[in-house]
C-alpha cells in the first residue's frame, strides 16, 4: 500500500522549488472596534510538517478503515459458518422429528398389519383344521370303499383258482342246509370241478334234498348263486363284500354321530 504521506511528499516535491518563501496569512476578526490586518508567516519546514501530520494521519485513517472492513469481512464469515452450521443443525432436527413421526406412524401402521396377519392366521388355521375333518370324514369313506375292492379283488383272484372256489361254495351251501331242491349256480369255469365234488357238497346236508348243479355263462366267474324254495341266496364274492362294505359305513356313521 502507497502511503498518502509519501504521495503529498513526492507532489510537494515535484512542484515547490528548493529556496525557502515566506507565506504571509491574513487573518480577518470581527471586533468592535477597528479591523486590525494580523499577518501569520510559516516558514517552508513548517508547512511540510503539517501536510506530513495530514498524510500520517490519514494513513491511519484509511489503516483503521482496512482493519474494520477485515473484522467485518471476518465476522461475516463467521456469521456464515455460524448459520450453515445452524442450519444443518436445523435440518438434522427437522429430520430427526421427521424420522420419530414417520417410525411411530410405521410402528402403529405395521401393529395393526400384524394383528390383521394373525387373524388371517387364525381363520386360516381354523378353515383348515375344518377342511382336514372334512377331508378326514370324506377319506375314511373313500379309503373303507378302496379297501374293500382290494379286498375284493385279492379274494377274486383267490377264487378264480380252482382250490379257491370250492371253500366259498361249502359256506353257502351250509347257510342253506334246512332247504330242499337245492339249485347251485355257478360260471361254467368251475362247473367240472363242484360236479366233482358233488357227493362231498351233498354231504353237508342233514338229509337227503334234491341237489341241482348249474353252469351259466352271464353269471362273473366268483358268483354263486343259491335257488330253493325258500328263496334265492346272492353267495358271489361281490355281493358278499358290498354286504360287508355296508356294515362298515353304518358302522363308521354311528362312530362319527
Amino acid at each position: 500500500m502507497i502511503l498518502l504521506s509519501r504521495l503529498i511528499k513526492s507532489q510537494y516535491t515535484s512542484t515547490v522549488p528548493a529556496e525557502k518563501k515566506v507565506i504571509s496569512i491574513r487573518m480577518l476578526e470581527a471586533t468592535n472596534q477597528q479591523d486590525v490586518p494580523q499577518v501569520f508567516t510559516h516558514t517552508e519546514d513548517e508547512r511540510r510538517r503539517i501536510l506530513d501530520d495530514a498524510a500520517l494521519e490519514a494513513d491511519r485513517i484509511v489503516s483503521r478503515a482496512m482493519e474494520e472492513a477485515e473484522q467485518i469481512r471476518h465476522q461475516i464469515h463467521r456469521e456464515k459458518q455460524e448459520w450453515e452450521q445452524q442450519k444443518s443443525l436445523l435440518a438434522e432436527e427437522s429430520r430427526q422429528i421427521g424420522h420419530e413421526q414417520g417410525y411411530q406412524e410405521g410402528k402403529n401402521q405395521g401393529y395393526a398389519d400384524y394383528r390383521q396377519t394373525i387373524l388371517f392366521a387364525q381363520e386360516t388355521v381354523e378353515a383348515a383344521k375344518r377342511d382336514y375333518q372334512n377331508h378326514i370324514d370324506s377319506s375314511e369313506n373313500v379309503i373303507l370303499d378302496l379297501g374293500v375292492k382290494i379286498a375284493g379283488k385279492i379274494l377274486g383272484e383267490k377264487l378264480a383258482a380252482e382250490e379257491g372256489f370250492l371253500p366259498l361254495v361249502k359256506r353257502a351251501l351250509k347257510n342253506s342246509r334246512d332247504y330242499k331242491d337245492i339249485q347251485l349256480h355257478v360260471h361254467p369255469k368251475h362247473y367240472q370241478e363242484l360236479i366233482a365234488q358233488k357227493e362231498e357238497l351233498i354231504a353237508i346236508f342233514p338229509k337227503d334234498i334234491a341237489f341241482y348243479i348249474y353252469p351259466d355263462d352271464e353269471l362273473e366267474e366268483t358268483a354263486c348263486i343259491i335257488e330253493s324254495e325258500n328263496g334265492r341266496i346272492d353267495a358271489s364274492v361281490d355281493s358278499q363284500l358290498e354286504e360287508i362294505k355296508f356294515k362298515l359305513f353304518e358302522l363308521l356313521e354311528s362312530e362319527q354321530s
